[in-house]
């Protein structure tokens, strides 16, 4: 399993330079914006699990490299991003319109000002992510996950100092404030985004199956 995945990203390496030479040859490496990223890691057989599906760093922690035109002397920013913002960006190079109702924020800013910029390492000050039933809600120190059908925590992880996540704090008396604080947070944003007609469908279908209380905001 491993030298297959391995064997796709030396696949993959091999191609990008592919890319970039030919984008050199034809005279458009100067005004090619490259970005390099993935929709999700992959456990690869670490804490013996397979593919995805849950929110460790292993899945959720995935490469995000902005080449702007011409190039520029390599510097890593510490800014909690997303896909949404990876979106974003694109369509700011292109000169398109904003999204409506959207989280996605343009890192074109941050990008073109440099490592010495003000903001070069400010990002969100939360993500927020979704699969099989479950959502996710992290800050700069905490990342905690709920049961998406009443909103029950499930794990809590202090990312500084178990960056690992070998230690769920989600019973942990200590941290009752940072726990209602998330979940506030990730409450508010589902309630905004929701669509109020599909999300009444899908509380109809899951009060039959007695998932849900009747009275979940």
């Amino acid at each position: 399993m491993k030298l297959a995945y391995y064997a796709k990203v030396n696949l993959i390496d091999h191609y990008i330079g592919e890319i970039m030479q030919a984008l050199k040859e034809r005279g458009f490496l100067d005004n090619t914006w490259i970005i390099y990223t993935s929709d999700h890691g992959d456990f690869l057989a670490e804490r013996c699990m397979i593919q995805k599906m849950m929110f460790f760093e292993e899945a959720l922690a995935i490469p995000c490299i902005i080449r702007p035109p011409g190039g520029v002397k390599e510097w890593v920013s510490e800014a909690m991003c997303d896909q949404l913002d990876i979106t974003a960006t694109l369509m700011h190079i292109s000169g398109a319109r904003p999204l409506k109702r959207t989280d996605g924020r343009t890192m074109l800013p941050i990008v073109q000002a440099g490592r010495d910029a003000k903001d070069a390492h400010r990002g969100k000050e939360t993500l927020f992510s979704e699969v099989m039933g479950f959502s996710m809600i992290r800050d700069a120190r905490y990342k905690m996950s709920v049961n998406a059908a009443d909103l029950t925590p499930v794990d809590l992880y202090d990312m500084t100092g178990d960056p690992k996540e070998l230690d769920n704090l989600v019973n942990d008396p200590a941290l009752g404030k940072v726990r209602h604080d998330l979940l506030e947070q990730l409450r508010m944003k589902l309630v905004s985004l929701r669509d109020e007609e599909k999300f009444k469908v899908y509380q109809d279908q899951t009060q039959r199956e007695a998932r849900v209380p009747s009275n979940w905001p």
